[in-house]
């Protein structure tokens, strides 16, 4: 299900549905306007094992526009969130940023990006779960996000692909979000993009 709050158009006073059921009205004194609903963006971690995916191949000539299986929070994901890319083995880390273009369907993989699949097994599985494309916004393959600066950041430590290493789509708070922003804005000293939502 999707993530509500309630946001005054006015003011910009968020609630949470608890307060909303108690009064549909901003509760700033000054407005008083009627409160609408309002989709709360959430962010994601997308892993991928380049023992199995070519991803490093595919990025570099195809950077925009990805297709990602959405197995296991399908019914979570939704069109807007924020998503960071995740590299599994010896160089682990964050190598791109993004955010979900399309809901979560099922759809067959492009048949462009299933050529970089070196574990032929896995593009099946596109027919079977949902999926969806992201948009990239950055890729940083020469200066990701490594796995142990993450480990030694406090705020990053609690990452869930930090504790549970099998698995493509992985919760990330909010906090979390922003600082894996900060941390690649200043390793890679990139201007603002627009995905610090």
């Amino acid at each position: 299900m999707k993530e509500i709050e309630y946001k005054c158009r006015k003011c910009g006073q968020v609630v949470s549905i608890g307060q909303y059921s108690s009064s549909p009205f901003c509760p700033n004194p000054r407005c008083g306007a009627f409160l609408s609903p309002s989709y709360r963006l959430r962010h994601w971690m997308f892993q991928f094992n380049p023992s199995t995916y070519a991803w490093f191949s595919w990025i570099k000539e195809h950077r925009e526009t990805e297709q990602w299986l959405t197995s296991r929070y399908a019914r979570n994901i939704h069109e807007g969130d924020k998503v960071a890319v995740w590299a599994s083995g010896e160089k682990a880390g964050v190598y791109a940023l993004g955010e979900i273009a399309t809901n979560p369907a099922k759809r067959y993989l492009d048949k462009e990006q299933e050529k970089y699949w070196i574990s032929k097994g896995d593009v099946f599985k596109f027919h079977e779960k949902f999926s969806v494309t992201v948009k990239y916004s950055k890729v940083a393959i020469e200066r990701p996000l490594l796995e142990d600066t993450c480990k030694e950041d406090p705020v990053l430590l609690g990452m869930a692909v930090l504790k549970q290493r099998q698995g493509t789509n992985f919760k990330l708070t909010n906090m979390q979000w922003h600082r894996i922003l900060e941390l690649m804005k200043s390793s890679i000293n990139v201007e603002h993009t627009g995905i610090d939502s």
